[in-house]
């Protein structure tokens, strides 16, 4: 019985470990609608020593708190597989092609988790790819 006890009263405290308050996130990239006023938010989530570093994108309103955005993409480098983009988080390039229009690209072999088409009556269109190299100038 007091085996049983114990179980019934740890459960809620272990239930805990699976949730966001345990992982750190830091913005890297703001993109602001040219037409509205959503943004969409590039974001590293550290989640600990036992996960990779997850690139979040979120598309929300200006009016809004962060908490109300949605997120519309989650990755992560595939054990290092993807292209860095800096901070822990993989190549990404956000930008709002038109009014309610935007465009993801990300390193083409990341891991991808979530991609949404859709958020805050904003079209969303996702592109595997790496970013243009530069020629070299002498």
């Amino acid at each position: 019985m007091k085996h049983l006890l114990l179980c019934c009263f740890s459960m809620p405290l272990l239930s805990g470990c699976g949730t966001d308050a345990l992982c750190s996130s830091e913005t890297l990239h703001v993109a602001r609608d040219i037409g509205g006023d959503r943004v969409a938010v590039t974001s590293v989530r550290n989640c600990g020593a036992t996960s990779d570093y997850a690139t979040v994108i979120s598309v929300g309103r200006a009016t809004e708190p962060q908490a109300a955005a949605t997120e519309i993409f989650v990755a992560d480098s595939d054990h290092g597989a993807a292209l860095d983009g800096g901070g822990g988080a993989i190549w990404t390039s956000v930008v709002w092609s038109a009014p309610g229009k935007l465009s993801v690209a990300y390193a083409s072999k990341a891991r991808v988790f979530k991609q949404l088409p859709s958020a805050k009556g904003a079209e969303i269109r996702f592109k595997a790819s790496d970013p243009p190299i530069s020629p070299l100038v002498d």
